[in-house]
């Protein structure tokens, strides 16, 4: 079908064109007036809506079985009222014609109505105006071929025949299509679907049917007074409180009623001395109201719908700033959002605490006094600042600065990236988004692993060098012939000895690394058995003595690592001709936690160096005995894990050292006490 944007579907059965048929012929013989002469007026009630409708509802095409049936049904009926066969052809021709036009229009024009092709009722002003407009053109082309038709066939010229045909066909079509249609997609829409009553009560669509009478009572009974116009404000009000549907059926009820009353020459349209005249006017009549009555409902429709996106939109809109907030609020990372005017105009708790400020003081001089510096501790200037980059329109990536949040808090190193956003255009300015994270801890084991790589090439370099030295030596004395045997056991043992001081030292730098790395697996731990354990494996248990220890809560394996590093100091760093003595003690102190000591006879700790032992690669008697220094390191990381502390001291009893550390007791359960 030329124009039709999507191809029409038939939404009820074959069944209700038979109906329509019928109908059409049933109408045309009880509604017929042998007084009324013209273009086919042999009929009061004109049928053009009946048919538009029954083409929708079937989705009949152009050339059609259905079109053929309207047309056969149309000359019967006009056969039937004593029309002449041409004129009955041409009259039937002329009613598929329009109603076809009238079918086409609808189609294009309103293609997302319910039975033209879409889903939806008619619910908005514009919709009814292309809607109206394609059935006024449809009766329209109608009008004008039933006044050709006529005045050549019977030779005759009939005053307002084609105002009379435009005017019932168009009235017609408003009371039947619309309520057809309308009743259509209620019926067919999916639940929940729209109170019937819209915004009223039963109560008032009782007393608006009682006023529709009341008035259409005092109109057509006093027909000699012009009281017409007070019928218009039922319409009105059915219009204003009450769904489309009820709107269009009390136009449909009070539309026949008029006509059929103006028919018996009753009331107002009656009035005047011809006819066809009234009659005329009370079809434009019922146009008017019906029009009318619908530009109201699909008015209040229209606001209704534009109100419940608007309520839609509002609540989206605060659920989406509510989770923005959510989600912001609980970010770790600082963020706020400032422009070229200086005005911080969002941020979140996280970037209050970094910086030190209360929600009042977050302002840009706030913030530029408290991060002016570059991580290294240089001055910012102000054109290099990551924020001042952004607002010129550049993207800033991870620039590490420091922070000042306040005389009694430390500096932090703070990880900034800034990103340009959309220029404010109703105030012209510029914006941006800051994000910052607190990388202090970052940049402190970067630089501790700078260091930890330094110390580690510097001590790797010795025992390699040395290898390096006597492997050299050797070849040389093998090309030289001289290499006696006893020379050759003392350079390998030489690199025996340079080999074995490497593999310690890797031992302990992976000791070292996995100290922190390792997931604790924490359980009840026997640290007495564990200590005892780690003298036989020594084959020191004559000089350690274990006493009874409570029972801690920890890592076994780590704290077997404690124990060994620290027995094994205690072994090793010892006067000559000394006989080392370790005593390994504990008790429950303080509350919740178990302290131990690593009391031993050795040579002691330098005066001032008790903290310093602890740190990576400190030997503080490298000169008479070998070692990597990470020992001490290693057994601080793993009690630091484990939440305890440890502290190096000299013996008060003797010569020698005291490392005494703490651990988190094991609390004994309920199973624990039966066991």
């Amino acid at each position: 079908m030329p124009g039709d944007r999507k191809t029409p579907h038939a939404i009820v059965g074959p069944g209700v064109s038979v109906g329509g048929a019928g109908l059409i012929v049933v109408l045309a013989i009880t509604t017929r007036t042998a007084d009324a002469t013209g273009p086919g007026f042999s009929t009061a009630m004109s049928v053009g809506g009946l048919t538009v409708l029954w083409f929708l509802l079937r989705g009949v095409r152009v050339l059609s079985i259905e079109t053929l049936l309207l047309a056969a049904t149309l000359f019967v009926s006009d056969m039937t009222l004593g029309s002449e066969p041409e004129l009955a052809a041409a009259m039937a021709a002329v009613v598929v014609v329009q109603t076809l036009v009238a079918v086409l229009l609808l189609r294009r024009w309103c293609p997302d109505l319910w039975g033209c092709g879409g889903e939806r009722p008619l619910d908005r002003p514009r919709l009814l105006a292309r809607y109206g407009g394609a059935l006024a053109v449809g009766m329209a082309v109608g009008a004008v071929l039933a006044t050709v038709a006529w005045t050549t066939l019977t030779g005759e010229r009939v005053e307002l025949g084609g105002a009379l045909w435009f005017g019932r066909t168009l009235c017609s079509s408003l009371v039947v299509v619309t309520f057809g249609l309308l009743l259509g997609e209620r019926i067919t829409s999916e639940p929940p679907r729209p109170r019937l009553l819209s915004s009223a009560s039963w109560l008032e669509l009782l007393a608006a049917v009682a006023f529709t009478l009341g008035m259409y009572v005092l109109a057509f009974w006093f027909d000699e007074l012009p009281l017409a116009f007070p019928l218009l404000a039922a319409t009105v009000w059915f219009g204003l409180r009450f769904s489309t549907l009820l709107s269009a059926t009390h136009s449909m009820v009070t539309g026949v009623v008029t006509l059929a009353l103006t028919l018996r020459d009753i009331g107002p349209f009656a009035a005047t001395d011809r006819e066809d005249l009234g009659y005329l006017l009370a079809g434009f009549y019922v146009a008017t109201i019906v029009v009318t009555g619908l530009g109201i409902s699909t008015g209040r429709d229209e606001r209704e719908a534009l109100a419940a996106e608007l309520r839609r939109t509002r609540e989206e809109a605060e659920y989406q700033a509510s989770v923005r907030e959510a989600v912001i609020g609980s970010m770790n990372e600082g963020l706020f959002v400032l422009d070229d005017g200086g005005s911080v105009l969002l941020h979140n708790p996280a970037a209050a605490e970094i910086f030190g400020l209360n929600e009042g003081e977050m302002t840009r001089e706030a913030l530029v006094l408290r991060s002016n510096r570059w991580a290294d501790g240089t001055p910012m200037p102000d054109a290099e600042r990551p924020s001042s980059r952004a607002l010129a329109g550049e993207t800033v990536r991870d620039v590490e600065i420091l922070v000042s949040p306040g005389e009694d808090l430390p500096d932090r190193v703070v990880s900034v990236s800034a990103i340009p956003l959309p220029r404010d255009a109703a105030r012209g300015r510029a914006r941006a988004l800051v994000l910052f994270r607190d990388a202090t801890t970052e940049h402190a084991r970067r630089e501790e692993l700078a260091a930890f790589a330094g110390v580690v090439a510097h001590d790797l370099r010795n025992p390699l060098a040395a290898i390096d030295g006597w492997t050299e030596m050797i070849a040389d004395e093998l090309d030289t012939g001289g290499l006696d045997a006893q020379l050759a056991r003392e350079f390998v043992s030489r690199v025996r000895s340079s080999s074995r001081r490497m593999r310690e030292l890797i031992r302990d730098l992976l000791a070292h690394a996995t100290a922190s790395a390792r997931d604790l697996d924490v359980a009840r731990v026997d640290v007495t058995e564990i200590a005892r354990e780690v003298a036989a494996a020594r084959h020191a248990e004559k000089q350690v003595t274990c006493r009874a220890i409570p029972a801690v809560l920890a890592d076994g394996v780590l704290i077997r690592q404690v124990l060994d590093n620290l027995i094994g100091n205690a072994l090793k760093y010892v006067s000559p001709g000394v006989d080392p003595r370790v005593i390994v003690r504990g008790c429950p102190h303080p509350p919740g936690c178990v302290t131990i000591q690593v009391v031993d006879n050795g040579i002691g700790i330098p005066r001032g160096e008790e903290e310093q032992i602890f740190d990576e690669f400190h030997r503080a008697h490298y000169r008479d005995y070998e070692g990597s220094g990470l020992g001490l390191s290693i057994v601080r990381r793993i009690i630091t894990r484990h939440d305890g502390t440890i502290t190096a001291r000299a013996n008060p009893d003797g010569p020698g050292s005291v490392f005494e550390f703490t651990l988190p007791a094991y609390d004994v359960g309920p199973d624990d006490a039966t066991e």
